[in-house]
């Protein structure tokens, strides 16, 4: 049963940012991603609830937001981990680091990287 709050032009977005990305046949898959749904019940809320109440709704929102940048960054981290290991290996290290510590450095230098990019564009 489809939710009472689904933020218009919901799909729209989707199709866009599918098409941005030179992937316009994943906007369909991306929507049932729970995150964004609730993101967009929550943007459907907020254009129709008391101004009181936006702010509030926003916030929430933003939570949501956040959690999908995170998993994009930490699945760029996986694939380009992989890819750098695996397309062109080295000789392993007798003790190397751990997945842990290899994890946080790759997406340490994502965070930097796109810290640097929008100080760049500001």
């Amino acid at each position: 049963m489809p939710s009472s709050f689904v933020f218009p032009g919901y799909p729209a977005y989707l199709e866009a940012a599918a098409n941005q990305f030179g992937r316009p046949e994943s906007a369909r898959a991306a929507g049932r991603l729970l995150a964004l749904t609730a993101l967009a019940n929550l943007c459907a809320q907020a254009s129709r609830a008391d101004l009181a109440h936006v702010d509030a709704i926003l916030a929430k929102g933003v939570e949501f937001r956040d959690q999908l940048a995170i998993a994009l960054q930490a699945a760029d981290a996986m694939l380009d981990d992989v890819k750098a290991a695996r397309i062109a290996p080295e000789d392993p290290p007798e003790a190397g680091p751990s997945n842990d510590d290899l994890a946080e450095a790759s997406v340490g230098r994502r965070v930097a990287s796109r810290k640097s990019a929008k100080g760049a564009s500001s």
